[in-house]
């Protein structure tokens, strides 16, 4: 028997909405802990939703499963194919998916398969737990996933645990939790870029923005000078030389990750290196450098971490752009368009373009907004659940 436990009202209240989480609150808290689902009450004792019941987890305590009522533990399992199986239909469906090799086969929640990617780079395939539930079956889930993705063998599938547990967040790992480090060359639409598995809680690249890269062709292609501001390892950037950028300049505080970027310069076009700037410094800092050496761009990209650092003192994102804008719109050639992104369910795409359309208001240069960019394709988005519509992107010109 599946047991039912009352839930919070708030909670009732957002399930219904569409919200497919229950946190961790008084009510929560006396889920008990050998049960893999819980049946979830209102006030009145009604059923609202089967929940996957995840104990482990410091603040999501149960993940919709399915509203179906009856339901029985029995269809889980065929639940479970099924999902996968259409997981991996609707992204065979979808025009640009093919044409690389770092895709999500499995997007957690927006396939109901809550708290479970399945992330494919190079030939590796990557299990990426969110939901520590489900490590309770890896056997079951691995027959399955042998079963339904023919591109997956026992030696090319990983795991990684990415939920914040008492033990943390691991690196990734072989199934049989073998340790091991790995590089290889990611194909992303003729880009090539390098991955590292087991290396870093990162691969050295961003795969839920390979999608929203595409998406940027239309605006970035026939751009001759090209800014990429927090390049990380320079995906963007490198995208801006493959489609003809005669001038790309990368800027990043970190020396290793902009190490990584000249490793991926390296494994294409030998032309690429002499059409790339790397500047390892605060990305206000480099703007006033490029101010002063009388640069202008055509296309420019920001999309400062949530919480970045200058090595000194820590800022948010929303805090970076007040800081930078009058900087960003001098640097902006007068046919140039500017593309701002934010990367935080904590502020709403709203919030966010209302935001910096206050600061456009302020500046000395008028610019409008002409597209709005977020996550797509093989990383969709859930009507109602926040967390989940983490990138926010706004095009200006």
């Amino acid at each position: 028997m599946i047991p039912r436990q009352p839930l919070h009202p708030i909670s009732v209240k957002l399930l219904r909405q569409g919200h497919p989480w229950v946190t961790l609150d008084s009510f929560s808290r006396r889920f008990p802990v050998e049960a893999n689902f819980i049946k979830g009450q209102d006030d009145r004792g009604m059923d609202v939703a089967i929940l996957l019941n995840d104990p482990g987890h410091k603040q999501v305590r149960g993940r919709l499963w399915t509203y179906e009522r009856p339901w029985d533990e029995k269809q889980f399992w065929p639940e479970v194919k099924a999902r996968l199986v259409n997981a991996r239909n609707k992204r065979l469906t979808l025009p640009s998916f093919l044409e690389r090799d770092d895709r999500f086969w499995v997007f957690g929640e927006a396939d109901a398969m809550p708290g479970f990617m399945l992330l494919q780079l190079g030939d590796h395939f990557i299990v990426q737990f969110y939901a520590l539930a489900w490590k309770k079956w890896m056997n079951e889930l691995k027959a399955l996933l042998l079963e339904i993705f023919p591109e997956i063998t026992e030696k090319n599938l990983w795991q990684q645990t990415r939920s914040e547990d008492g033990s943390g967040q691991k690196f990734p790992m072989t199934w049989n939790e073998d340790v091991r480090q790995e590089k290889f060359l990611v194909t992303e639409f003729g880009v090539k870029l390098w991955a590292r598995l087991g290396e870093a809680y990162d691969y050295g690249l961003y795969p839920d923005m390979a999608a929203v890269r595409f998406a940027m062709k239309p605006f970035l292609a026939g751009k001759k000078r090209v800014l990429n501001l927090y390049s990380y390892t320079g995906a963007l950037s490198l995208w801006a030389l493959q489609l003809g950028a005669e001038q790309v300049v990368s800027v990043d505080l970190s020396a290793k990750y902009l190490q990584w970027l000249d490793e991926n310069l390296a494994a294409n076009d030998s032309s690429w290196v002499e059409r790339h700037r790397s500047l390892k410094m605060p990305t206000e800092e480099a703007l006033h450098l490029l101010k002063q050496e009388g640069h202008q761009f055509d296309f420019i990209i920001s999309d400062p971490p949530s919480a970045s650092s200058d090595g000194q003192k820590r800022s948010s994102a929303l805090q970076s752009y007040e800081k930078q804008w009058e900087l960003l719109t001098e640097l902006l050639a007068p046919e140039g368009q500017m593309l701002t992104f934010l990367n935080t369910h904590a502020v709403t795409p709203m919030k966010f373009e209302k935001h910096l359309q206050d600061l456009q208001n302020e500046s000395s240069r008028t610019l409008k907004i002409k597209a709005r960019l977020g996550l797509q394709d093989d990383c969709p988005t859930v009507k109602g659940f926040h967390e989940g519509n983490y990138l926010k992107g706004v095009l200006w010109g």
